[in-house]
C-alpha cells in the first residue's frame, strides 16, 4: 500500500521583482526575470508511515514552518510532489482560519466546515470540543478577547475532534499552560497507539525521543539528516554546540 504521505523533490522559492506590474505578469505564467530569490526550501524528500510518527527540528529560519505551509496547501511548492492517503487534520500558526469577531462556538462551525465536517457532525462534536478545549464562557465570547493559549485550546480541540490518519502539529501547542500541554500530547499519544500518524514541528527534543518514531533535521531549507530520533537529535546538538 505504500506509505500513508510521501513528499518528493519538494522545493519552494520567494522572490522579489522591481515592480507590482512585473509580480502581476509572473502570476499569468509570463517569463519576468526576479531581483532577488530566497529558496526558503530546497529538494526535501520524506516519508510518513502508517502509525509513525516523526519530528522536524531545526533552528528558527530553518524552512520548518514554510514546509508545513506547503504539507498543508497553504503554500504552493516550486517543484516536487506530495502524495498523501486519507485524512489529514493539521494546527499550524494561531489564529489560522479562525476570525476574531466570531465566538469560539461559531468559529468551531465555520473553521470545522473548511475541515470538511458537515453541520450535522459539528453539532454531535459540539459538546466534546467546548469540554477539551475548557475554556469555559469564552467559548461564547469574541475570538479577539481570547489569550494565545486560549487560541491553542479551541485549535486544537477542533483539528482532534476526530482522529485523523494523519495529524500535523506545529510549534502551537509551546504556547499556554503546561497542564494543556500535557493533555493534548496525551491524546496525541492516544492517536498515534490507535494508528494515526503524527508529524510533529518541535523545538522540544524531550517530546522527539518520546513521541516520535523518526526525527528529521531542517538547515537552511534541506534535510540535513533523518533517522532515528536520538541519533538525528545528538547530531543537531553537535553542530549546535
Amino acid at each position: 500500500m505504500g506509505p500513508l504521505f510521501s513528499v518528493s523533490d519538494l522545493s519552494k522559492c520567494y522572490r522579489s521583482y522591481r515592480s507590482e506590474l512585473q509580480r502581476f505578469c509572473r502570476w499569468f505564467g509570463l517569463k519576468v526575470p526576479s531581483s532577488n530569490e530566497f529558496w526558503a526550501l530546497e529538494d526535501i524528500s520524506f516519508t510518513v508511515d502508517r502509525g509513525e510518527a516523526v519530528a522536524i527540528i531545526g533552528q528558527n529560519g530553518a524552512g520548518k514552518s514554510t514546509l508545513l505551509k506547503v504539507l498543508t496547501g497553504t503554500v504552493f511548492p516550486d517543484t516536487g510532489t506530495i502524495t498523501a492517503r486519507g485524512k489529514i487534520s493539521a494546527i499550524l500558526e494561531l489564529g489560522l482560519g479562525f476570525n476574531p469577531e466570531f465566538t469560539g462556538r461559531e468559529n468551531v462551525q465555520y473553521s470545522g466546515g473548511l475541515l470538511g465536517y458537515s453541520a450535522d457532525e459539528l453539532h454531535e462534536l459540539m459538546g466534546s470540543i467546548e469540554a477539551f478545549a475548557e475554556i469555559g464562557d469564552f467559548f461564547d465570547q469574541p475570538l479577539r478577547v481570547y489569550s494565545s493559549g486560549m487560541q491553542a485550546r479551541l485549535a486544537f480541540a477542533l483539528a482532534t475532534a476526530k482522529r485523523p490518519d494523519l495529524l500535523i502539529v506545529d510549534e502551537v501547542l509551546s504556547v499556554g499552560d503546561s497542564y494543556f500541554q500535557h493533555k493534548s500530547f496525551n491524546r496525541i499519544r492516544e492517536f498515534k497507539e490507535a494508528g494515526t500518524s503524527i508529524l510533529l514541528v518541535t523545538h522540544s527534543m524531550g517530546d522527539a525521543r518520546e513521541i516520535c518514531d523518526k526525527a528529521i533535521l531542517l538547515d537552511a531549507g534541506r534535510v540535513r539528516k533523518q533517522g532515528d530520533p536520538d541519533e538525528v537529535i545528538d547530531y543537531y546538538n553537535a553542530i549546535m554546540a
